[in-house]
């Protein structure tokens, strides 16, 4: 007997073990523990039963309790092809045959349903450990885990240790110490001014980076990494530790393209970013992350991205990244255990920290204090060494906001600002990809993690396309993402994901989303992709299909969780081979939540506009609506880049620091 949890009933446990065991069926003759395993012999559905009571809004509870209790309705299954009685009366098989039917359902709420399911069960099957911090299918999949155990180095960072309601006084107050926070920190700081920073994560450094995938996400990520937009369409991956998104991202440096910064200027009314300043901005926070081409060495899927796109004559490049000395292992999305990545940890926040910057962590701001139309601090709560929690208030002449395009607007919409444009226009550079199986081994967790890019179709439309790159294959991301008919076409793939390499098609979306506040304060990512994005993600896919074939895949798959795969030798070449497949991918459904669909880039939900009906924000980062509030993070960017954003947010907190010092002066 499967025992309860705090959210759901015993019954609603069976239905859960019985979907996760179903997901994780495997070829009972086949001679292998991988194939044999299930879900529940790791303690899977008591783990992701546990995880949601800690994560999700209870809206999302709701939903999901009520998929179980659908599983339980004989009708139900009845209709959906199956027989009419509940998922725990029906044979491996046929629950197998019901949760098929419900990834392709023309019902959202169906396909939404299966999504959660499957993701969350395959995702940790790949990830929970045991007590040697191992998973069992590790072997079965040619995963060796982690290369090698954390550094010992010491903390760098002395975060405040409050236990008490505590008041302190600043001349400014940052709230997020990702890539813009940390830069107006570390300007600020240096120019003498008092800085407090404030970040709702905790702090990890090298030691605490031990690189195994669940805990990391846990620990890092926003919602243990599990977060999407509302309608489960789209994986959130956000960072929530100090040093936000530069402590767990790729590491690509991109300079903000000069298209972009012209449309800002011409359509949005920001000036100030299309001349020389802005330029010595990013050249002083490229400087300060060491952004370089000498490190961006090739691992495998990297060099067959460069290689089939040299082969059709595409434009490749190589991709700047800001690190010193990388040791190349492949875990750098779980945080840099050899202190490599120069993250803001290690340059700005490290440089505000050592000129008597404070910094709390594990504090979550509700509101900014603001009197007369005047910012004069922010009030919250701050979580206690002993796990209790203290109010904090924070007095301070300027206060900037840095929380990211999920968090600023839910924060100034807390705090009673009222223009239209907070939390519109969210982009989040949609995501999809597409996989190819090599001969050769590939190990995509192994290496620098991404070195090369394709911009052949970045400029499909006025500015807007598509950009391929490749993202780094770890158990669990590759396990929620891939096809999924059975479980035992699953687990064939997974062993073969030492040979799989990835394609993935980043969007420039033209068409935003929204944020709006959850009843317990929290955001909610409310975005669907418009028929001229889709267009452009669709058109992407298709083409990174093309790169896969001219660099030598056996296998080739699209993003679809109905499996849909083409291999050259067996399949044939032309109108009757890859054409076809194409055909097949081009006309499959590209609907929510039946192909894969990620951003790790969230931008414009607060953007900056050169009058209050063009944005929320001056060009100079500072609210229309009360003066002394800035806001430096993705938020603040007028459009989509098309380009991974990390250093043109730093440039844009660069350039706004300038104004903030000379407001403070």
């Amino acid at each position: 007997m499967v025992a309860p949890t705090t959210i759901f009933t015993q019954r609603e446990m069976q239905l859960l073990t019985a979907v996760c065991d179903t997901l994780t069926l495997g070829d009972g003759s086949a001679l292998n523990s991988l194939m044999v395993r299930k879900a529940s012999d790791l303690n899977v559905p008591q783990v992701l039963a546990e995880a949601l009571a800690q994560i999700a809004e209870p809206d999302r509870i709701r939903s999901f309790k009520l998929a179980l209790q659908t599983l339980d309705q004989p009708l139900v299954n009845g209709l959906l092809g199956g027989k009419a009685r509940s998922f725990l009366e029906l044979s491996p098989a046929e629950r197998t045959l019901v949760l098929r039917a419900w990834s392709s359902s023309p019902l959202p709420l169906l396909r939404a349903g299966f999504q959660a399911f499957k993701r969350l069960t395959l995702f940790l099957f790949y990830t929970v450990v045991d007590a040697q911090s191992r998973n069992p299918n590790w072997e079965q999949i040619d995963y060796a885990g982690p290369p090698t155990p954390p550094s010992t180095a010491p903390k760098l960072i002395q975060p405040l240790e409050l236990n008490a309601d505590t008041t302190l006084d600043s001349d400014v107050v940052i709230v997020g110490s990702g890539a813009g926070g940390s830069v107006i920190a570390g300007e600020l700081a240096a120019a003498g001014f008092d800085v407090i920073v404030i970040e709702k994560g905790g702090y990890h450094a090298e030691r605490d980076f031990h690189g195994r995938e669940m805990d990391s996400a846990a620990e890092m990520f926003e919602n243990r990494g599990f977060l999407t937009s509302n309608n489960l369409g789209v994986i959130i991956l956000a960072g929530s530790t100090l040093g936000g998104g530069t402590t767990i991202n790729w590491c690509a440096s991109f300079r903000t393209p000069p298209h972009v910064l012209e449309e800002w200027e011409k359509v949005h009314g920001v000036t100030g970013y299309t001349g020389a300043d802005y330029q010595s901005s990013l050249d002083a926070v490229s400087s300060r992350i060491n952004v370089n081409t000498k490190e961006s060495i090739p691992n495998f899927q990297n060099a067959s991205l460069e290689r089939g796109g040299q082969r059709l004559g595409w434009k490749t490049g190589v991709i700047a990244r800001n690190v010193n000395g990388c040791e190349d292992c492949g875990f750098c999305n779980y945080g840099c255990q050899f202190g490599s990545k120069q993250s803001t940890l290690r340059t700005y926040l490290l440089d505000a920290h050592q000129r008597g910057a404070r910094i709390a962590v594990n504090a979550q701001i509700e509101n900014v204090l603001i009197e007369r139309g005047k910012a004069i601090g922010v009030v919250g709560k701050i979580r206690t060494s002993d796990g209790r929690e203290s109010r904090l208030t924070v007095k301070a002449r300027a206060v900037v906001i840095s929380a990211g395009a999920l968090h600023t607007p839910v924060l100034l919409l807390r705090s009673g600002l009222g223009n239209t444009h907070i939390g519109r226009n969210l982009h989040l550079h949609p995501t999809s990809l597409t996989y190819g199986m090599y001969e050769q081994p590939v190990r995509g967790w192994s290496g620098v993690m991404m070195s090369r890019y394709i911009s052949e179709f970045s400029n499909l439309d006025d500015g807007y396309g598509i950009s391929m790159q490749t993202a780094p294959i770890h158990p669990g991301i590759a396990a929620l993402v891939l096809p999924w008919s059975d479980g035992a076409q699953h687990k064939r793939m997974m062993q073969q994901i030492a040979h799989l390499a990835n394609i993935i098609v980043i969007t420039r979306d033209r068409d935003g989303g929204r944020i709006k506040v959850s009843r317990s304060g929290n955001p909610l990512i409310d975005y669907r992709l418009s028929s001229y994005d889709a267009a452009h993600l669709r058109r992407g896919v298709l083409e990174s299909l093309k790169v896969h074939l001219a660099a030598g895949a056996a296998e080739i798959g699209g993003p679809h969780s109905k499996p849909i795969s083409y291999q050259p030798a067996q399949n044939g070449n032309g109108s009757n081979g890859f054409d076809k497949f194409q055909r097949m991918i081009a006309t499959a459904h590209w609907r929510p939540n039946s192909f894969a669909l990620l951003s790790a880039h969230q931008m414009s939900s607060c953007r900056m506009g050169g009058s209050a009906a063009q944005g929320v924000l001056t060009p100079q980062g500072e609210t229309y609506e009360v003066t002394n509030l800035f806001v430096a993070d993705a938020s603040t960017l007028p459009t989509a880049l098309g380009v991974n954003p990390m250093l043109t947010i730093m440039g844009v907190a660069h350039h706004i620091a300038q104004h903030v010092k000379s407001k403070l002066n």
